[in-house]
Order: structure tokens, then C-alpha cells, then sequence
């Protein structure tokens, strides 16, 4: 058994409010749980409360902790100094990320936590982080992670979760690269044919997921004018999915002007486009405290 948890579903800033007390304010944080396996996906600042909860849960107990960074840019980090489980000696965690265009991904998260921004620094939380940058697959106990590099400004990384008969894709922060295409390597071919190309390996990335957590940052509308800052509009989450036949579609990284009534009609939105392209995709609105289960 799989069970996902949303501890952050919201992109850019965290954005507290009467607004967005439904969908939740806190930026991006998902937790997966298989067997004894904890895996953590971003930690924006829904980690902080992930923290909380798992120090109550395990009081005393060590824990290891796997995160897994999709990119550096704020709403992805900025949580981790205040993830209190990181303080405890007794516990290891292992951060995973891309590797950074000019810095390691360790040197981003001491800047982070710089005097001139944080009253702690990296090295004095516990001894026990380690923090390494994803080259290859990666095994944690049952669970085969992949990786697949997304169309965003920064280095950034969707994940692929397999114990061999479930699977669930972690994957925000992506524009298509048939929108814009930002540099990343891969096969040679004729400039006008390299985005559908990349596009069409994200799907086959996605194919069969029994979970496709992705992004609905944009409207149509809104993606024109922002078209270039890494996002995706509502429609291409929702093809990709259809395309690649997942079972499961959460929406998440829910962009900071759209409070819960608005969220209630993209997801409305999503499902009549599911039904559009002839899909059997289920579609969710990905809120704080969410618990799927994949048995």
C-alpha cells in the first residue's frame, strides 16, 4: 500500500488567508508513505507542519527521512529550516535534488540558511543530513525512484515512485515544451521537432500512473501572458494526463491569486476537459491534509 499526503499544495508564496482556507496556503509538501518508507516531496513551508506531526507520531523513535527536492526556487526550500525532525541527532535525512547550474545543491541550502537570512545554519542542524544530487535512479528500501528534467527557469526534476505494482509521479513546475523550451540536454534532433519530442517523453514519464501529482498554476488566459516562467496551464496537465492514461490526477501548485472559490471551478474545469478529450482520468483538487490511499 501507497498513502500520499498534502502537507503544501499552494506555488510561488505561501499565501495564509479566509480565502484559501479550503486548498491551504502553505507552499509545496507531499508525503508518501510505503511499508516503514517515508518519502517527502519539496519542502515548502508545508514541511514545517509535516515536522510537527511526525515528531508527535514517532516521539522518540529515529526516523529516516528521504526528501526529494524538485528545484531550489523558494516556494520549495524555504520550509526545510524550520523542519524540526532535521534538528534531531537521533534522526538521518537525506536530501535529494538536482544539481545546480553554477552552485552544488548543498552550497543553494547553506545560502539559504546564511546568518544575514536565518539564525542557523545548515551545519549545526543535525549531523546526520546528507544531501545528494540525483544522476541516476534512486533506491529507497521497496521503492525505485526516476527522475525526468522539467521545462522550468531552474534545474528541476519530476519523480517517479515504483514498488513495482503502484506508482505515483511527482511532477510540478512544468511548462510544455511545445510552450517555450528552456535549455536542458538530450537527443539531437531538428530544433522545430526537440519540444514535441521532450513533451511526448514526459507522457511516456507519466504513462499508467496509479497517481500523477501535477500542476494547475495557469489558466489558458493567465498562460499567455505568463508564457516562458515554467508553468502550465490547466489544459496541458490535464492532456498530459489523459495522454499517458493515469489513473489519479491531483492538482496542486495552486497559484497565489486564486483563492478556494476559484480553485473550485479550474478543478470543474479539469474534469469537463477529462471528459472532452475522452479520458477515464479521475481529477482531485489538491488541498492541505488530502490522504490518498493506493492499495
Amino acid at each position: 500500500m501507497m498513502k500520499v499526503r498534502f502537507w503544501g499544495t499552494r506555488g510561488s508564496i505561501a499565501t495564509p488567508g479566509p480565502s484559501t482556507m479550503r486548498y491551504g496556503g502553505n507552499t509545496s509538501c507531499v508525503e508518501l508513505r510505503s511499508d516503514d518508507q517515508i518519502i517527502i516531496f519539496d519542502a515548502g513551508t508545508g514541511i514545517r507542519e509535516l515536522g510537527n506531526h511526525l515528531l508527535q507520531e514517532f516521539k522518540s523513535r529515529p526516523l529516516t527521512l528521504h526528501i526529494f527536492i524538485s528545484h531550489t526556487h523558494w516556494d520549495h526550500i524555504q520550509g526545510f529550516p524550520f523542519f524540526f525532525p532535521a534538528y534531531e541527532s537521533l534522526n538521518n535525512v537525506i536530501l535529494y535534488g538536482p544539481p545546480g547550474r553554477d552552485k552544488s545543491l548543498e552550497r543553494i541550502l547553506q545560502i539559504q540558511m546564511d546568518s544575514d537570512y536565518f539564525p542557523v545554519e545548515l551545519g549545526d542542524m543535525s549531523p546526520h543530513i546528507e544531501v545528494c544530487e540525483v544522476r541516476d535512479t534512486v533506491k529507497v528500501g521497496n521503492l525505485t525512484i526516476e527522475h525526468f528534467y522539467l521545462n522550468h527557469p531552474a534545474m528541476c526534476l519530476a519523480y517517479r515512485v515504483t514498488d513495482g505494482r503502484r506508482t505515483v509521479v511527482y511532477a510540478t513546475d512544468n511548462e510544455p515544451y511545445t510552450g517555450t523550451l528552456h535549455p536542458v540536454g538530450g537527443k539531437k534532433l531538428k530544433a522545430t521537432d526537440f519540444p514535441t519530442y521532450l513533451d511526448e517523453k514526459f507522457v511516456e514519464f507519466l504513462s499508467q500512473a496509479d497517481l500523477y501529482i501535477g500542476e494547475a498554476q495557469y489558466t489558458q488566459a493567465e498562460y499567455e501572458e505568463k508564457r516562458g516562467w515554467g508553468h502550465s496551464p490547466l489544459e496541458s496537465t490535464v492532456q498530459f494526463a489523459v495522454q499517458a492514461n493515469v489513473k489519479r490526477l491531483a492538482l496542486s501548485h495552486h497559484d497565489p491569486l486564486h483563492d478556494d472559490t476559484f480553485l473550485d471551478r479550474m478543478i470543474q474545469d479539469a474534469k469537463k476537459l477529462i471528459a472532452f478529450y475522452g479520458g477515464k482520468v479521475e481529477c482531485l483538487g489538491a488541498h492541505e491534509g488530502m490522504e490518498i490511499v493506493i492499495p
